[in-house]
């Protein structure tokens, strides 16, 4: 699908390419993308098809942006899905709002969540818009390059698998998420999350267009460079990433934060000259080197393994990894005034102003 024009079905080569591509768009966060790539596949295998259509295709209409809320981790782990709660999301979301939905949205093009929006809309008939509203995976829900405003203060809708939905009605993102938090705990770490449902309008308007095309072009220039066994700085030239340095892990700190974990990783360069330093939330955010900042988000950090050129999330990485540092980049929206506050250094906890290593899109 990447070479061609949105509006095509999704092939399984797709789906495997995005989960690669989300997988880097991560940024060490995200969840790992292969639980919703087998589950999309088998919507897939069994006749459910999905189709990509472009964002200037949206006549007027609704779009339902469908992620899931919680620990993305445990879902098919600790709390197994019943297979149908995204499905019912939908439906709740158009029962609740009184619309009908036109078109699923994606929220974030990174991690778990760039996959669980096409299982959605295998399972409706929906169609998903070849756009997204981050540009990456970010941890939070007003993470994203629209105004936490009036059009994201609705109605919030959950749906767990044992059949319960929750409503959070008339609320900002920041609020909705600290409901939604301590609501999660009682309903097993995680559930199939909608937005509050966007008109096709402002879906053209404030969506990052292409980002489901490009990820999967990611996706597939990442798979084929780890299986030709490309080192770190061939991998990033065929990525247009920036290679930040290579060696091993020295050391891994992990800390409480508000919110979420916070943690350092130390990594001693291969010819001993240098240490780089990683700071991470739910995923990477800032890379010291020997205590200067050389790249932060909004661009996307990633931490692969030398020998394998796999992704090590977050909550992987250990003494004695022996890691790349690569730093891919976003959308230009955003590094925009407006937008940039959300996604920078500050809004991790860390005390540091934005570098941007990376310029340009996506290829």
């Amino acid at each position: 699908m990447s070479d061609a024009p949105a509006g095509q079905a999704l092939s399984v080569d797709d789906v495997d390419a995005l989960r690669w591509g989300a997988s880097l768009l991560g940024s060490g966060g995200g969840g790992e993308p292969r639980l919703g790539a087998l589950w999309l596949a088998r919507e897939m295998s069994g006749g459910a098809g999905v189709e990509v259509v472009a964002v200037d295709t949206l006549a007027e209409g609704w779009v339902l942006t469908v992620a899931v809320a919680g620990s993305t981790a445990s879902v098919g782990i600790e709390k197994l899905p019943a297979g149908d709660e995204l499905r019912r999301c939908v439906t709740v979301a158009e029962r609740y709002h009184g619309v009908h939905i036109d078109a699923i949205g994606v929220v974030e093009v990174g991690g778990s969540n760039a996959l669980f929006p096409f299982i959605a809309a295998a399972q409706t008939g929906k169609p998903v818009v070849d756009a997204d509203l981050m540009g990456r995976a970010f941890s939070r829900l007003d993470q994203t390059v629209m105004d936490p405003g009036p059009d994201l203060t609705g109605a919030w809708v959950c749906a767990e698998a044992h059949g319960a939905a929750m409503v959070i009605d008339g609320v900002e993102p920041r609020t909705a998420e600290r409901v939604m938090r301590g609501a999660l705990t009682g309903l097993g770490g995680w559930a199939a999350l909608a937005y509050p449902p966007l008109s096709a309008e402002t879906y053209r308007r404030v969506a990052l267009r292409g980002t489901v095309r490009a990820a999967i072009g990611l996706g597939r220039r990442y798979r084929a460079g780890a299986a030709a066994g490309l080192d770190g700085p061939e991998l990033a030239e065929r990525l247009g990433a920036e290679h930040l340095g290579q060696g091993t892990v020295l050391e891994v700190y992990r800390y409480p934060g508000k919110g979420f974990g916070n943690g350092s990783v130390a990594v001693r360069t291969t010819d001993g000259a240098q240490v780089l330093r990683v700071e991470m939330q739910n995923e990477y955010a800032m890379v010291l080197r020997d205590g200067e900042v050389v790249a932060t988000t909004p661009d996307v950090i990633c931490l692969l393994d030398t020998h394998s050129l796999q992704v090590i999330q977050t909550g992987e990485v250990r003494r004695g990894h022996e890691v790349v540092l690569l730093a891919l980049p976003v959308p230009d929206r955003l590094w925009h005034p407006d937008i940039l506050p959300r996604v920078a250094p500050r809004a991790f906890g860390l005390d540091a102003d934005p570098v941007r290593r990376t310029k340009g899109r996506m290829r």
